[in-house]
């Protein structure tokens, strides 16, 4: 295949930021005839024209705007990638900082954390405890590297990639009084009449459109009464007797007193998709071996 050099990339982005030749040129050291050869040879390879030229004007075409934003973020990752380099041959500490929701630090997620500083000692895991909406503005601010999410969010925003990396069955979690609490199973048709007590739209959206979609299929629009942002309210809430919700059934390890999860029947019941999202072009250098680690489940 005939990629695109680095040079040809540093050379189009020079000239897409300053929109003229001249300046272009003055910035990279070059003569202009050189730099119009490395733009020409990087169209060529494309097989489209990525600025449009005249006498007196330099525009970008809407190919190039596109092209525009995938060049910079290859040369960041290379100037990040040099730099870690760099730092680690001076024995110098990288930082991953992670965002996850409390409720889903599992076993293993644990282990997956304990075997990536196995693999990097140099490298320090930051993590913050943060709902999924909360994840997602921090990960495009740049305030975090990478994002544990419960349910798969709707869309992402350009420049992030998002994979499956665990899948958890759904269940019914209720007051241990319930008259329910007792089955071996619970269909969600049979819970039609009940209270609902949720996280937060605003903090889970994924999710709750998930519950709301398996609601809908059974015929009814759930009675919710009570939300919060945080599972361990709910949980609370649940035991104190105010409702009913549909939560992981690994939930049980931090069931309150008087508090029971039973699953949804099926062979095939609903699960959590557990997400993770990151940044494509991200800086942090341990990130890319941190996102291989966590889709090979053999090597966890």
């Amino acid at each position: 295949m005939n990629r695109p050099t680095i040079r040809e990339l540093e050379c189009f982005t020079a000239v897409a930021e300053e929109l003229n030749f001249s300046r272009a040129a003055r910035r990279l050291n070059l003569s202009q005839p050189p730099l119009t050869r490395q733009i020409q040879s990087l169209e060529e390879k494309l097989g489209c024209p990525l600025l449009e030229r005249s006498t007196r004007s330099v525009a970008i075409t809407a190919a190039g705007r596109l092209f525009l934003e995938d060049a910079r973020a290859v040369l960041q990752r290379l100037d990040a990638a040099r730099d870690a380099v760099l730092r680690a041959a001076g024995g110098e500490v990288t930082r991953l900082r992670i965002g996850f929701v409390g409720a889903l630090l599992d076993e293993s997620l644990v282990r997956l954390l304990q075997t990536f500083r196995e693999a990097h000692p140099h490298c320090q895991i930051a993590l913050e405890d943060l709902s999924p909406a909360a994840q997602l503005e921090a990960l495009s601010e740049g305030k975090i590297d990478g994002a544990f999410l419960g349910a798969p969010p709707h869309s992402l925003r350009r420049g992030l990639a998002s994979f499956i990396w665990q899948r958890e069955p759904l269940g019914i979690a209720l007051p241990a009084a319930h008259p329910l609490a007792a089955a071996r199973s619970l269909p969600i048709a049979r819970l039609r009449d009940e209270g609902w007590i949720m996280v937060s739209r605003e903090a889970a959206p994924a999710f709750r459109r998930q519950f709301d979609t398996l609601c809908a299929a059974e015929g009814f629009k759930p009675r919710i009464v009570q939300e919060s942002e945080r599972v361990a309210a709910v949980l609370t809430m649940v035991a104190a007797g105010q409702g009913i919700s549909l939560l992981p059934v690994t939930m049980g390890r931090f069931l309150a007193q008087g508090v029971t999860i039973r699953p949804l029947p099926g062979r095939k019941p609903p699960t959590l998709d557990h997400t993770f999202v990151y940044k494509k072009a991200s800086p942090a250098p341990p990130l890319a071996d941190f996102v291989r680690l966590l889709g090979s489940p053999g090597k966890r």
